[in-house]
């Protein structure tokens, strides 16, 4: 449930374009052979919107889509006639059917372009486009293109004019949409990618109506409002591009350079041993004792972490494979075998199934590559295009387990027996100061669609961002009722209950947010106390000041703390009233200084029943037994946390750690066991620096 719900944020939520059934051109077919998945394809990497149609018409992305002015590493061999079969996916990655929605209807054209080199960045956007197919609404079977490519398991199949002069093309497939084209404000949606491919061919054709995209089509133009819902249908849908370039048509000749004759651009690597879309996992070295063995594991690793960090909207499966195969030698290392590397070959997923095509024409020049070897296909072929064999099976992994919404599996941080150095997955650089990040729940890199944090920024709305998407998935925000001003919280929280409401905490207020609101405000504000003139601090009038720290317990308790050292009470899982106040400052013990500035950080034993409470410029953290004396049970000592910086500790079992300015870890255990003042049960270098911010992965 979690993660449908936010699949359909990460479609709809920032543009509020509510049909998530859209599509993406992913992977082709040359005269049946796969070319595989996102190989030699130039798509949107933003993969939460690797499916949303090109706005406006007139952009520069209208080309080859977003992000197809950039080319892409590979360049896949065709030879002249080749027919090309492109397919489109609603799921970029495959991981589940369908290519478009059935109210999708409208009409498939498919565009070339001749270029210096297919690879090149910013070749995409202008002149020189010419178009080799187009159909629209076919009276003798009353379906529009696009339902028949539906029929067809998203796949569209084109031959290329035989006369074409050799060299270097961009192939554009486009499908447009015309559900949404007689609405105010019309909504003509277009679907376009580019492949890459190296022609080989002895012609010297370059045809003559050519046209610059953008600029070939206009919202003026009368199909971009076409209503294909009229009954009866309209007899004829309006042309909008240049005519379609046959063989031995309008045409001029050119003597084909000599660059042009043979490939050099975009080859496969000679010792490319396993793909995942345009990366190349390469041979590793050979080794006899055990650095070798270590170097070449390493050398694997971080052809592992490229792969991650490099994968598409069409996943990473393979990523995973060749991470199987870099535990093989790890393991091997491990256990004492220094002579290798391992066969990959039991790592290497069996081809994917070749189309069957009438009349097909298999490229077997001398640049013609094996261009599935690693790569993975669709499961099976609908309509016209039938496997001609093969499956689809992984040797040394699943198809998909990780990866599966165009994800990234981190490196595994175990496998080097000598500390590693970490480098940022990604970087998001914010307009404003950053007051407060939450990770959503179900958060992890290893699928796109639940990997999203909140961020609340200074005079601004509060994001919800993603590491997969440069811009930001959705907004809320939270407005100063007498001022008009934009809040900042200081806190905020995903709910455990319900990972779609967002709590966060601010001057004398908690307000609660639903996610799935994108542009709106909090559903609901609750006061921290009665009201602004109210000279009570906490008490029967609540806790007053900024709340700095949300918590929620097993039972449905919300914490509440604040800078001004009170912790408030709220039960039915943050939504219902106060259930009581208490100070965590100098009256929180009688007789007794408790040295703080503020509360930084609460946190709930897993029975539900003690209240850990970290402070700034503070050596302790507080333990309060909520549900049985109701009073403060102990304080865990020698933190080293004397700085105005929060310092997070990390609650594991019944331990608590907590990191200090001198690089050191400590650690509390048996929580709750003990009264009074309480030392380190045992602590350890970690750093020579402050530890800011600590996190134990309770699986080790």
């Amino acid at each position: 449930m979690y993660l449908l719900k936010a699949k359909i944020l990460l479609l709809a939520a920032a543009t509020l374009d509510t049909a998530i059934a859209h599509t993406t051109f992913t992977n082709f077919y040359v005269d049946g052979a796969p070319q595989g998945d996102g190989t030699c394809v130039r798509m949107n990497n933003d993969i939460p919107k690797a499916t949303w149609p090109v706005r406006p018409i007139d952009s520069q992305d209208m080309a080859c889509g977003v992000d197809g002015n950039k080319g892409v590493a590979r360049i896949c061999p065709a030879n002249s006639g080749s027919q090309l079969t492109f397919n489109f996916r609603d799921w970029p990655d495959g991981s589940q059917p369908g290519s478009l929605d059935k109210s999708h209807m409208g009409t498939c054209s498919v565009y070339m372009k001749k270029v210096d080199n297919a690879a090149a960045d910013n070749n995409a956007a202008g002149p020189g486009w010419f178009k080799i197919f187009e159909e629209d609404y076919d009276n003798s079977t009353a379906q529009w293109c696009t339902s028949k490519i539906m029929a067809n398991d998203g796949k569209l199949s084109v031959q290329i004019p035989s006369d074409l002069a050799g060299g270097y093309y961009l192939v554009r497939p486009e499908l447009l949409a015309l559900h949404q084209a007689d609405k105010t404000p019309p909504d003509p949606q277009f679907y376009v990618g580019c492949a890459q491919v190296f022609l080989q061919s002895t012609g010297s054709a370059v045809p003559k109506d050519t046209v610059s995209i953008p600029g070939y089509v206009s919202m003026q133009d009368p199909a971009m409002t076409f209503h294909i819902w009229d009954a009866p249908k309209q007899l004829y849908f309006p042309q909008f591009s240049p005519p379609t370039y046959k063989s031995g048509s309008s045409k001029r000749d050119i003597k084909t350079r000599a660059d042009q004759l043979k490939q050099t651009f975009g080859l496969k690597p000679a010792n490319c041993i396993m793909e995942n879309d345009n990366w190349c996992g390469l041979t590793l070295p050979s080794y006899s004792n055990e650095n070798g063995c270590w170097a070449t594991s390493q050398k694997c690793s971080d052809q592992t972490t490229t792969c991650y960090s490099s994968a598409g909207p069409t996943g990473s499966k393979n990523c995973k494979n060749w991470e199987d195969y870099c535990t093989s030698i790890r393991q091997a290392c491990g256990s004492g075998n220094f002579n290798g590397p391992p066969s990959a070959s039991s790592f290497i997923p069996t081809a994917p199934a070749r189309l069957s095509v009438t009349g097909s024409n298999d490229p077997s020049s001398d640049n013609t590559q094996d261009q599935s070897s690693g790569s993975s296909g669709d499961k099976a072929e609908m309509g016209t295009s039938t496997p001609a064999g093969g499956d689809n099976s992984v040797k040394g992994g699943s198809v998909d387990t990780c990866g599966g919404q165009g994800g990234l599996k981190p490196q595994d941080l175990l496998s080097s027996p000598t500390p590693q150095h970490l480098i940022p997955y990604k970087i998001h650089q914010n307009p404003e100061p950053v007051y407060a990040t939450i990770f959503h729940p179900s958060f992890t890199l290893e699928n796109a669609t639940s990997a999203l944090y909140a961020v609340s920024l200074r005079a601004l709305p509060i994001r919800l961002l993603s590491p997969f998407s440069p811009s930001i998935i959705a907004s809320y925000p939270l407005v100063s009722i007498t001022t008009e001003e934009y809040i900042a919280p200081h806190s905020l929280l995903f709910s455990p209950y319900d990972p779609n409401t967002l709590f966060a905490g601010s001057f004398n207020l908690i307000t609660t947010f639903d996610i799935n609101r994108n542009g709106q405000g909090p559903v609901a504000r609750m006061p921290t106390i009665p009201s602004k003139r109210s000279k009570v601090v906490g008490g029967a009038g609540g806790i007053k000041g900024i709340v700095s720290a949300l918590g929620m317990s097993p039972e449905g308790i919300l914490a509440a703390g604040t800078f001004s050292r009170w912790i408030g009470l709220y039960d039915g899982q943050g939504r219902g009233g106060s259930v009581g106040a208490f100070e965590v400052g100098e009256n929180a013990v009688p007789g007794r200084k408790v040295d703080g500035a503020g509360t930084t950080q609460v946190l709930w034993s897993n029975d539900g029943r003690y209240l850990c409470v970290a402070e700034r410029c503070s050596d302790q953290v507080g333990v309060w037994d909520i549900r049985g004396t109701g009073k403060k049970l102990a304080s865990l000592r020698g933190r080293k946390a004397v700085t105005n910086q929060r310092m997070s500790v990390d609650l594991v079992g019944n331990e608590v750690w907590a990191g200090g300015v001198d690089g050191m870890v400590r650690v509390w255990g048996d929580l709750g066991m003990k009264e009074g003042m309480i030392d380190p049960a045992w602590e350890f270098n970690a750093h020579d620096g402050t530890l800011f911010t600590l996190s134990r992965n309770g699986k080790s």
